[in-house]
């Protein structure tokens, strides 16, 4: 098979390459916010939507891909795609649409013949998510009642507060992040002799950090350590937020 028959689109090794939306949704996470979390996998490709039981409106995606590159590129942009539309809009999502999305020119296709079979993976994932949702919002529903004083966001609201996080300045975020970090972190990690420092913020949702005195050395500072410091920076702060230690 020649090169040019193995060609990906730019759209597509970008997706691939620099993927936003890989990652796992809990259910903690999606009881805090008063939302549905519907999982499905097929094959080497995983999906996780929080969705307003409400609205039945997808608010996020994230997606874990272990076949390489082009479930990468599938999965990326699949979530993408999907966020604000509702359940049935989204499941109406085919693999061909997937692939019209990453096309660079409208009649060269994104992807390689010989890679095409992949696409067929979408078809099955949303027959799974349309099956697993209605289990999904009778969870959220039954979450939500034992939460009663604490009355679900809307996708409206939901959105709204994203908004105000990303409209913030760099500055200012780390501004909230080191409160957040100083009150709720930080006591714990100088308990073992360490300490953490914001270097920046990218894109609203990268919180570029470096680790000091005992955690820079600490086993945990890329496991339960980073978990602990990104949970709770997601649920107090802003729910996409990717801590990345500089190492």
């Amino acid at each position: 098979m020649s090169v040019t028959e193995e060609k990906f689109s730019q759209k597509f090794d970008q997706a691939a390459g620099q993927p936003k939306h890989r990652g796992a949704f809990y259910k903690e996470e999606a009881t805090e916010k008063g939302l549905a979390l519907v999982e499905a996998k097929f094959k080497d490709m995983k999906l996780y939507w929080l969705v307003d039981p409400g609205e039945d409106r997808v608010y996020a995606a994230k997606f874990f891909a272990y076949g390489g590159k082009v479930s990468l590129g599938i999965c990326e942009t699949l979530c993408s795609m999907v966020k604000g539309l509702t359940i049935d809009e989204a499941c109406s999502l085919a693999g061909e649409d997937i692939e019209r999305q990453l096309r660079d020119e409208a009649d060269v296709p994104a992807i390689p013949e010989s890679k095409a079979g992949a696409l067929a993976s979408v078809d099955e994932l949303m027959k799974l998510v349309k099956d697993n949702y209605p289990s999904a919002k009778a969870l959220a529903a039954v979450s939500a009642t034992v939460k009663e004083k604490g009355k679900p966001s809307t996708f409206k609201e939901l959105n709204l507060a994203e908004q105000a996080w990303l409209g913030l300045s760099e500055e200012e975020q780390i501004q909230q992040i080191d409160l957040v970090l100083t009150e709720k972190v930080r006591p714990t990690l100088m308990m073992d002799g360490g300490n953490i420092q914001v270097l920046e913020v990218v894109d609203g949702e990268k919180v570029m950090v470096q680790y000091q005195g005992a955690c820079g050395s600490c086993g945990s500072s890329l496991g339960a350590t980073l978990s602990f410091i990104e949970s709770t920076l997601r649920k107090e702060v802003f729910p996409e937020l990717q801590v990345v230690p500089n190492m």
